[in-house]
Formats: structure tokens, C-alpha cells, sequence
């Protein structure tokens, strides 16, 4: 009886172990292979001196990647926190993202403005908090 449940002690020990490792590597692995990042392009940008913030509207740059974009836009909350990096040695900065329901696939960004806004057919990478992929 004690080596039964120290077996399925073990085991369950063992798939905890597992899906944190199986966290942690979704957590690092290229932004190309991460089910959460996807990589878009900007449509159009508008600037405001007040308030001092950048406005963009984007799609995917990849079309198999729409439908991913869609459900994670879908899924996250008007102007929740993303992330975007828009060159390979830049930074990951905060931005405000929001789903637009007039335009299908279109998304909006928000960010503070900045010295080097995104111009329209700029590529960037856009990514999703983890609890956007768990919320129903």
C-alpha cells in the first residue's frame, strides 16, 4: 500500500515538474515559435502631442497567422497590456491593445509616444500575457 502511493506521489510530482519545465520553454523560446507572440504590421499610425501617445492599427504580417491573431485578441481585454518590440535588438516595451470589431483581423495599439514611431509597413513583434491564453 505505501509503495502504491509513493508511485503515484512520484508520478504526480513528476507531471508538475513537467508542465513547469513545459512553461518555462514557452517562456523561451524564439518569439516566432511562441504561440503567444505574433508578428504584425502596421496598417496606419497616428501621433497625439496631447495626450502624448501613438496609435496604430495593425494586422498580421503572416496569413496563417490570422486566426492565432484573431483568439488572442479576442481573449484579451480592451486596452490590456501587451508587449511589442519593433526591431530585433530592441527592447520589449508596454503597450495598450484593442481589438477592432469593425475591421475583421485588425488590431489597435496604444503606446506612449515616443521618439521613432512605427511607420505604416513597419513589422513588429506583439505579445500576449500569459493569462490571455487562459481566460474564457
Amino acid at each position: 500500500m505505501f509503495r502504491t502511493l509513493s508511485y503515484v506521489g512520484a508520478s504526480a510530482v513528476l507531471v508538475f515538474i513537467a508542465s513547469e519545465i513545459s512553461a518555462q520553454q514557452l517562456q523561451h523560446r524564439p518569439p516566432e515559435q511562441n504561440p503567444r507572440v505574433v508578428i504584425c504590421k502596421v496598417m496606419e499610425t497616428h501621433t497625439s502631442r496631447e495626450p502624448a501617445v501613438s496609435v496604430l492599427v495593425f494586422h498580421q504580417r503572416d496569413r496563417a497567422d490570422a486566426e492565432r491573431l484573431k483568439e488572442l485578441l479576442q481573449k484579451s481585454v480592451d486596452g490590456g497590456t501587451v508587449e511589442f518590440r519593433a526591431g530585433e535588438n530592441s527592447q520589449w516595451r508596454p503597450a495598450a491593445v484593442a481589438r477592432l470589431k469593425s475591421c475583421f483581423g485588425r488590431g489597435l495599439l496604444i503606446l506612449p509616444a515616443g521618439p521613432e514611431p512605427l511607420a505604416a509597413g513597419e513589422t513588429f513583434l506583439l505579445r500576449f500575457p500569459v493569462v490571455t491564453l487562459t481566460r474564457d
